[in-house]
């Protein structure tokens, strides 16, 4: 009986307790779903409700409608902003193992900010340390999440670039960052707290020391750098980053366009790159991409 339990904990076939509570660490029905939200007594993730505030222009984007370039480049300045200040505070009471922040625009999602550390030991400092405080004026709702592997609660089909229900999905919507911003943040939490990256070393070294000595001998040869490298403007990574989004817009465009036409479809249209964060031309596409889907979808019903 025990074992039959165990097996539909948290799937579909529990009646008891919510599965999308669970893995999302959220769910649309809220207090009035009724199914158990199970609040586990400490975890090694913490959610923030709703911390993040969307401009109008950054719910337009979620929402998939058209944004002018001087709109793009101050949504994303104005998300890394808060992303460096929330990240560099958090670290401060432990090493973290990632940040994310929802760009869903669900009243359950909205603005939700997850933050998982590497042990709970550093989660319950962090949510000891900030009860009954505000941030930008509104106070932080924070509670311990069921979550501890995203890549479960991330939407698979945003990822892929096929979600059709947009900001209203369920699963994760995560923000994009620049991956060498984000790692430059990481660098610099463990230039500030080299005891977080001591004791990972040295649980390494414990676990497997004769790869460690191995390791040690490499980065040795390495040079060392300890200054911080900023790469939130006119860095040939984020260039890539954004070229590599519009190729994915339009890959997603052309797969559209084979399913409408077959055997006739009309010769591709070249797009150029661009080298702003993002492009006017990549909503533009995925626009087209969800008009072209309602068509088909249309086609089928009739």
């Amino acid at each position: 009986m025990a074992g039959g339990l165990e097996r539909v904990y948290g799937t579909e076939e529990d009646k008891v307790n919510c599965s999308f509570y669970i893995k999302i660490g959220a769910c649309r029905y809220e207090n009035k779903c009724q199914r158990i939200h199970s609040i586990p007594p400490i975890s090694q993730t913490i959610l923030f409700k709703h911390m993040y505030q969307n401009s109008p222009i950054e719910v337009a984007i979620a929402s998939g409608n058209a944004v002018s370039q001087a709109g793009i480049e101050e949504a994303l300045e104005k998300f890394e902003n808060f992303y460096e200040d929330v990240f560099l505070k958090l670290a401060e009471f432990g090493e973290i193992e990632d940040l994310i922040v929802c760009e869903n625009i669900g009243d359950h999602l909205v603005g939700n900010v997850y933050v998982k550390y590497t042990s709970e030991y550093y989660a319950e400092g962090c949510f000891n340390a900030l009860q009954n405080l505000s941030y930008e004026n509104r106070p932080l709702q924070m509670e311990y999440s069921p979550v501890l592997d995203f890549s479960s609660a991330k939407c698979k089909q945003y990822i892929d670039g096929t979600c059709q229900r947009g900001g209203a999905c369920n699963y994760l919507h995560l923000k994009k960052i620049s991956t060498k911003f984000k790692k430059s943040l990481f660098n610099q939490m463990y230039e500030e707290h080299p005891d977080y990256k001591e004791k990972k070393e040295k649980e390494i070294n414990e676990k497997s020391p004769k790869k460690h000595k191995k390791k040690e001998k490499k980065s040795k040869k390495k040079k060392s750098s300890s200054s911080r490298e900023s790469s939130r403007r006119n860095s040939i990574e984020r260039q890539k980053m954004i070229n590599d989004w519009n190729e994915t817009g339009i890959q997603n465009v052309s797969q559209a366009q084979k399913m409408m036409y077959g055997n006739n479809m009309p010769a591709p249209v070249y797009t150029p790159k661009v080298s702003m964060r993002t492009s006017p031309e990549l909503l533009q596409l995925q626009l087209q991409l969800a008009a072209l889907k309602e068509q088909l979808t249309a086609i089928k019903m009739s």
